[in-house]
This record gives structure tokens, sequence and C-alpha cells, in this order.
């Protein structure tokens, strides 16, 4: 009970502890203890230092122990700069949302987590609906016009989503049909254990249903719309934390669903999907990078392109799967990374308009560095983490059944490569009226510090590649039931 308490009651109780204690110094302390212990256990779990034993509809294997980790390490960086950056000035109305910022935060780590180490699939679903309630309000932070547009398109867009993945489940369950889990409980590891014995029609439609309802968490297009507006009106640090990991709290449903689909005949079928998926959420995110006029959009699309970038390596398989899951990782820290120092140039700008940004270098010389640095971790160049993700996904689709899809796929990335760049370089480069006012009045904050840390830590285990990390991800290809 020791683990289930730390995972999921004890973010449960801050969550209501900062409702009663309104003062944001102690929300912040509390907050910040909360995700140390969560980040020391998921560790220690991770580790093998640690067996988890939890119970009623819970459990701990490969995937949930790795995207756990994950989750547990950008909330942790999320909530450490959070006190930082609500400090800044705000307008009047803004000022409410930083009552019910900590609370909110700890609610949406109760749910995530649940979600993540949920073993069945009526727990996940209500645990994947709570994240959505629990990250909603933190959309409407600045309590203006468009947060309020964006919350509520979120909301209806991610609300159908969740309902069609909840059809999908009753699908699943018309699968079984006939079978030995007929009339029995929805636990992931019994459906894995029989799949040979469900209905492939039924089979294929949950798939269907649960993959296109949960794409609109995840991102991947054509269902992205309403998370590219919520993460772009979003505070910064909410908007890391959902391009971090709230996207792949969704993944995990999609990958539970294809582990019993992995030893039928309907598992052919489900691989197209996710290609299809992948490969259309890298033309959006190419189509979209020749009118960037928005730098936080232009980033919730870069989630979009690398998300599809992953689930095209689900997709395909076998090294190109082991590529997707070191992806993760890489990506879930440079989206940190990456929307930590856009905060920066937001609140010294007042503006997400990539025309009213100027000369960033000099202007903001360390927020404009670090904002470089990130572009050329998330572009994949070395050393940086997100190059040796790709190498690994590029070289499964080479030798894939389909290496056609490699050359689509790199095509897109180049183009979004160089777009992606030119807006950033004229963000900071391009001069403007004031630069001789404004040049080298930034002071180093501890979101500057934070970044660094976050880049570092990025690079040394890109570099290293800790042999805990690959036998975690071939533990997980083994349960997908892959031989590489």
């Amino acid at each position: 009970m020791f683990e289930f308490f730390i995972f999921i009651l004890l973010p449960l109780i801050s969550s209501i502890f900062c409702y009663y204690i309104r003062n944001l110094r102690v929300q912040y302390s509390v907050s910040l203890g909360v995700s140390i212990l969560h980040l020391v256990l998921s560790l220690s779990v991770f580790l093998g230092y640690y067996h988890a034993d939890l119970p009623f509809f819970f459990s701990v294997d490969s995937l949930s122990k790795f995207f756990l980790l994950i989750l547990s390490n950008v909330y942790f960086w999320v909530v450490l700069v959070s006190f930082s950056y609500l400090k800044r000035p705000v307008t009047s109305k803004a000022q409410e949302g930083k009552k019910y910022y900590f609370l909110l935060l700890n609610f949406y780590l109760t749910a995530n987590s649940a979600a993540m180490l949920s073993n069945h699939f009526g727990m996940y679903w209500v645990a994947a609906e709570a994240t959505t309630l629990s990250v909603a309000p933190l959309i409407f932070y600045y309590r203006n016009e468009e947060a309020l547009e964006a919350m509520w398109k979120y909301l209806f867009l991610v609300s159908v989503g969740i309902a069609f993945a909840f059809i999908g489940i009753l699908f699943l369950t018309l699968s079984a049909k006939g079978s030995l889990l007929e009339g029995k409980q929805l636990f992931f590891w019994e459906f894995i254990k029989n799949a040979k014995e469900l209905n492939p029609i039924w089979l294929k439609a949950s798939f269907i249903f649960i993959f296109a309802g949960l794409s609109t968490k995840i991102g991947i297009a054509p269902m992205h719309s309403g998370d590219i507006d919520a993460t772009s009106n979003a505070p910064s640090p909410v908007a890391a934390l959902m391009s971090g990991s709230l996207r792949l709290t969704s993944l995990i449903g999609v990958l539970r669903i294809l582990q019993i689909i992995r030893p039928t005949s309907s598992y052919e079928f489900a691989k197209i999907i996710l290609i299809i998926g992948g490969l259309l959420s890298l033309f959006v995110a190419f189509v979209f990078m020749f009118k960037v006029n928005n730098y936080k959009r232009m980033l919730a699309y870069s989630s979009v392109e690398h998300l599809g970038l992953i689930t095209l390596g689900i997709g395909v398989g076998g090294l190109a799967f082991v590529g997707a899951m070191y992806h993760a990782i890489y990506n879930s820290i440079t989206k940190v990374v990456l929307f930590l120092t856009a905060g920066n140039i937001h609140s010294r700008y007042k503006s997400r308009e990539v025309s009213n940004v100027t000369s960033a270098l000099r202007t903001m010389p360390i927020t404009g560095w670090l904002f470089l640095l990130s572009f050329f971790a998330i572009s994949g160049i070395p050393p940086f983490g997100i190059f040796f993700s790709e190498i690994k996904i590029f070289e499964g689709l080479l030798f894939s059944d389909k290496p056609v899809i490699l050359f689509a796929s790199m095509f897109f990335l180049l183009f979004i490569f160089i777009n992606m760049g030119k807006i950033i370089f004229t963000m900071l480069y391009k001069k403007g009226e004031n630069d001789q006012l404004e040049a080298g009045t930034e002071r180093f904050e501890f979101i500057h510090l934070s970044v660094i840390l976050l880049l570092i830590l990025l690079t040394v285990i890109a570099v290293i590649s800790p042999d805990v990390i690959y036998q975690n991800i071939i533990n997980v290809t083994k349960d997908f039931g892959m031989n590489l």
C-alpha cells in the first residue's frame, strides 16, 4: 500500500490541502515535496530497487514503469519552476488562476499516475477522463477570451474522443462474446492471454475507436486541433506538462489495445492504422511550418510531429519500436526545455506572434541561447538525445517491409527543420526598433538554471545510454512479442 499511497493517494491529499491552504509558497513547498517523493519512488521501481505491489485495479509492468518515470520526471521539473513562473506579473483576472494552480497540478499527477498504472480498461478510462478535467482549468489560467475558447474546445473535442474510446472498450467486450472472457472484468492481461479467442471484426472496431478517441489527447492528426489550441494558450509550464507527459498517458492506452491485437490476425491492420496516423501527423506539421505566425503554436505542432514519429515507430515495430520508446524519453525532456524558454520570451515581449519578437538573442541573451540550443535538441542535432532515437527509428524503417516510409518521413522532417529554423533564427536575430534600449537587460533566473540542467540531463542520458533503460525497453518489446 505504500507505493499506492505515494503514487496516487498522496497527490490527491496534497490537492485537497492546496484547496484549504491558500498561501502559494506553502502550496509550492508541499507540491514540490510530493513530486520529489513520486520521482524517487518511480526511479526506484524503474531501477529495480523497489518492487511495487499495487492493489485493486493497478499493477506495474515494463511499459507502465517506463512511462511513469517519464511522467514523474516531467512533473518534477514543472513543479520546480512553477513558483518562479507564478511570481511574474499578470492581469488582475489571471490572479484568480494562481489560487488553484497547485491544486490542479496535484490532481493532474493523481489522474495520470492512475492511468499509467491501471491494469483494467474501465479504470484507465476513468483516469484518462480525470486527466482532462485536471488540465482544462489550467489552460484557462490567463482568463482571457483566447484561453477560454481553447479550454472549451479542448474539453469538447477530448470529451468526444474519450466517448469514442469508451465505445471502443464496449466493442472489446463484444469481441469476447463466446470466449472464456465473456462476462468477466476488463483486465489487460486477461485479454492479452486470450487474445486469439477474440472476434477479429469487433477487435478491429475496438482498435479504431480507441485509437481515434485517444488521438485527440495524443495529438495525432487529424484529431489534433483541440490539443494544439490548448497547448499554445496554456501557461508555459502547463504546456510543457501536456507535451511532455499527458500525450504519453493517452498513448499508453493505444499501446494496451495493441498488446491485445499483437498475437492475432488483426495486427497488420492495426499497424497500418498507426502508420497512417504517424505519417499524417508528420504531413500536418510539415504543412503548418510553411505558415507559422505563433511560436507557441509552432511548438505545439512540433509535438504533433514527434508524437507522429513515435506512433510511426510503434506501427512499424522492431528496431523502430525501440527507437520510438527512446524518442518518448528524449522528446519529453526537450519539450519542457522548449516551452520554458518560449515562456520567457512570451513574458518579455507580451506576445506569441513571431512578428512581434525581434532580436531575442540580443534582448534576452540567456534565454535566446537556451532557446537556440533547445531548437537544436528538438531537431535531432547531436549530441542531443533525439538524434540517437531518430537514427534508431530510421534504421527500423529502412530494414522494414515498407522502406518507402523512411523517404516520406525524412522529406517531411527536412522541411519541418528548415522552416522551424527559419522562424527561430528570425526571432533571435531580426532587428527591431528598440534593440539598443533593451539589449543585455536579462537577469539569470531559476528557470534558466533548470533549463541548463535539463539540457545536460538530456545529453548525458543520450551519450551514456544507461543499460537499465535499454533493458527495460527490451522487456517492453518482449511484452509486445517482438524479437530483435
